[in-house]
């Protein structure tokens, strides 16, 4: 893996945790605080419903994630006892990347609202994922090899083709992929995410609160 991949995905919570920062800091420096009323122009409740449904979307792929995978890796060192292609995993090879990716459109949303200010955090958090994603593709290929070339071959990254979704996800087992049974319930696969539930409503206070009452 490059050093900048390794270095990417090493450091990942501490870069994630200076975007987060950053988030909360710069209306302040640019004397830029969005208004404390979402709801008093049309870009506002354009903004909430667009934030409500990137929480939406970002909770139901996640959930659906964690019932077809093990114990992902949350230190410093890639690791997957076996290469995972059923639930989500089998319309796209990164559904976890993406729900991490609406969650952040959504607290930017919910800290600025549609304006030019949203757009660099949204383009920033875009790149990472798609970094953190290209380490990961490079890591499977590496331990799985032809098992992994065959599946992905058939996978999009992100976006689900539609040959994909009318087919069923059936891609990955045109290319000769297992598909996984899920290993957990919805509430167990809910459950083992508390740590990223109990982060994303204390980021998400932190925000309300500089908005609506700071």
């Amino acid at each position: 893996m490059p050093k900048a991949s390794q270095f990417i995905y090493r450091y990942r919570g501490y870069i994630l945790a200076v975007l987060a920062l950053a988030l909360l800091l710069v209306p302040f420096l640019l004397d830029a605080r969005p208004s404390a009323d979402p709801f008093g122009s049309a870009l506002g409740i354009a903004a909430v419903v667009l934030c409500i449904l990137c929480y939406a979307l970002g909770l139901a792929l996640r959930v659906w994630a964690r019932r077809y995978i093990g114990e992902h890796t949350r230190g410093s060192v890639h690791d997957a006892e076996s290469l995972v292609t059923g639930g989500p995993y089998a319309y796209i090879r990164h559904p976890l990347y993406v729900s991490n990716t609406a969650f952040a459109c959504g607290l930017v949303l919910l800290q600025f609202g549609i304006s030019p200010l949203a757009l660099p955090f949204v383009l920033a958090v875009v790149l990472f994922e798609v970094a953190l994603s290209r380490a990961e593709d490079r890591f499977l290929e590496g331990r799985f090899g032809d098992a992994w070339r065959a599946w992905a071959k058939g996978t999009p990254s992100f976006i689900p083709s539609l040959s994909g979704l009318v087919g069923g996800g059936r891609n990955a087992e045109r290319a000769g992929s297992h598909r996984h049974l899920a290993k957990r319930t919805i509430w167990k696969a809910f459950a083992a995410d508390a740590s990223t539930w109990a982060w994303l409503l204390f980021i998400n206070f932190l925000v309300l609160c500089l908005r609506f009452w700071i």
